[in-house]
């Protein structure tokens, strides 16, 4: 098996999302290509993935702030009930409806810093987003930003080493990581079924709470995952923490690629 968040708004770091995207771009029609063509005018799918983070650094998209991200308190069951206005999973399904309208108009978007992104944009970045396991994720600890850790030599914290620190180690950049993501995907076609099996985003996010609950908070006896994230010591996160997390990032990476695929030929071919 293969194998920058600010605060607590940034899904995956730079890498993470171009990934995402270009997973995305490499399963659409020629007509959903077309499409999107004309909503990114000279902007890649890659490009376009970041910027909604970009965005919501300015003072007019502060306000877009809660769409990144699902925040639970230390429940043992994902729910809903704790998103009220903004939550990425309300978000991966706003956008998909606004996508819809903007395609009709068939108007290229407006990149100019500061300018909100179109729903293209902000679609393609919620869907990497909602994959990303601390963003959905225990509100008490800011998913995970809260939490110092050491990742090997590095003092930084779980939030980072889930957005950044695990892809920059296991790979050389984006297209090294796609090539190596597509080759597992060509292989295991039944796995990546299993993804496309499923379209409801508040699966996706049950998806990756299930992560937070099972393997993101294990710190290998030094705390306890279900514990609060003050500790006496910086948990160390070494060889043996990547290496049972790494797949899981490559998996959910997969994951939000190819369901961002199917998601934008969906609408398009509408």
């Amino acid at each position: 098996m293969l194998w920058t968040r600010v605060e607590k708004t940034e899904g995956w770091g730079v890498e993470g999302h171009k990934i995402v995207a270009q997973l995305a771009w490499n399963r659409l029609s020629a007509h959903s290509k077309q499409i999107s063509k004309s909503l990114m005018g000279t902007m890649s799918m890659a490009d376009i993935a970041p910027v909604p983070d970009t965005y919501r650094s300015t003072s007019e998209g502060k306000w877009s702030a809660g769409c990144h991200y699902y925040d639970l308190p230390r429940v043992k069951t994902f729910s809903m009930e704790y998103c009220t206005s903004y939550c990425v999973v309300k978000s991966v399904k706003n956008y998909t409806k606004l996508l819809v309208d903007e395609a009709k108009q068939n108007t290229a978007c407006n990149w100019a810093n500061g300018v909100e992104p179109c729903a293209l944009s902000f679609l393609v970045h919620y869907v990497g987003d909602i994959h990303q396991p601390l963003h959905v994720s225990y509100g008490d600890d800011k998913g995970g930003n809260a939490v110092k850790v050491k990742f090997f030599d590095k003092s930084t914290n779980l939030h980072s080493v889930w957005d950044n620190d695990i892809i920059q180690k296991w790979t050389k950049g984006v297209d090294a990581a796609v090539s190596q993501l597509e080759d597992y995907i060509d292989k295991n076609p039944e796995v990546v079924q299993q993804y496309l099996n499923d379209t409801d985003p508040e699966d996706w996010g049950s998806e990756s709470f299930g992560y937070v609950m099972s393997t993101v908070y294990d710190f290998d006896g030094i705390i306890s995952y279900r514990s609060p994230h003050k500790q006496k010591q910086d948990p160390y996160l070494g060889e043996q923490y990547y290496d049972r997390n790494l797949p899981i990032v490559q998996q959910r990476l997969i994951a939000g690629g190819v369901r961002l695929g199917l998601l934008l030929d969906t609408i398009f071919s509408s």
